[in-house]
């Protein structure tokens, strides 16, 4: 069964931070260096990061739970009229078992309930399996974007948009 709960206390940013630890090394250090990774998860994914977040720029972040174990996570940030999917990760050795579809519909059904008319997301250009998921669940590429870090590090993205209807 796959549950998405609410993260709300500094111990399940903790665990957060430790599922971030594991994904995102196994998604980024085959395109990215592995010094990056480690960069990114200091500054946006470790718990006082996510506390911040979520305290002060409007982030929600949620846990993905499948037959009661945490095996991933989703994070939001609301900004008026659009929702961007800021992350979506699974464990790699739970993929493919609809958990990120789920958390995809989570996402839509909030956007939808919270009158937003569109979700927007930032993806690596060479993590083709990610976009075409996103592709496949109504997203389009936008934009062709280089976004450059603090740590000397830039990146090659796609800015991906879904537009909801609205009633």
């Amino acid at each position: 069964m796959i549950e998405i709960k609410k993260a709300e206390k500094t111990t399940e940013f903790k665990i957060i931070e430790k599922l971030a630890t594991q994904i995102l090394h196994e998604v980024y250090d085959p395109i990215i260096p592995a010094e990056h990774t480690d960069y990114f998860l200091t500054e946006f994914q470790s718990e006082n990061a996510i506390g911040n977040q979520i305290k002060n720029e409007n982030y929600s972040y949620f846990l993905l739970n499948f037959d009661s174990k945490n095996v991933g996570y989703l994070g939001i940030q609301k900004l008026n009229e659009k929702l961007i999917l800021s992350k979506l990760y699974v464990l790699e050795s739970f993929r493919g078992l609809k958990i990120g579809k789920t958390a995809l519909e989570y996402v839509n059904r909030f956007a939808t309930n919270n009158r937003i008319e569109r979700i927007e997301l930032i993806v690596n250009r060479q993590n083709q399996k990610t976009i075409d998921i996103y592709l496949k669940n109504g997203f389009e590429i936008v934009e062709s974007i280089i976004n450059s870090f603090p740590n000397g590090h830039s990146v090659e993205d796609y800015k991906m948009e879904k537009i909801l209807i609205t009633e």
